[in-house]
């Protein structure tokens, strides 16, 4: 009986990064990353969330999550990039749902 039960569970994988992975219990898709990756650029965290850009920097600014870097470009003006952190992917994945269009 002992050897059913380990038997139905999933074999041990080991550990390449955080505690992410692309299933959950609850059948919720989650997301991998790297323990060393700290900031995710916006397309970055649209790739891996599955939310598009318009729809994440419309919660980026409703909700304020995530941060803008100002960086100066080449010709003078003023670029901004939306930047997020490992907390602010976790708390998108969470509580908004992929987009489906």
């Amino acid at each position: 009986m002992h050897n059913r039960r380990l038997a139905l569970q999933p074999p041990p994988t080991p550990h390449t990064g955080l505690f992410l992975d692309a299933r959950t219990r609850e059948g919720q898709p989650m997301i991998k990353v790297k323990s060393s990756q700290k900031i995710f650029t916006d397309t970055e965290t649209a790739n891996l969330t599955g939310i598009c850009l318009e729809h994440l920097h419309n919660l980026a600014r409703t909700r304020h999550i995530g941060f803008i870097a100002r960086a100066v470009a080449a010709a003078g003006k003023q670029a901004d990039q939306w930047l997020f952190t490992l907390s602010d992917l976790l708390v998108l994945t969470k509580l908004y749902p992929r987009c489906q269009h």
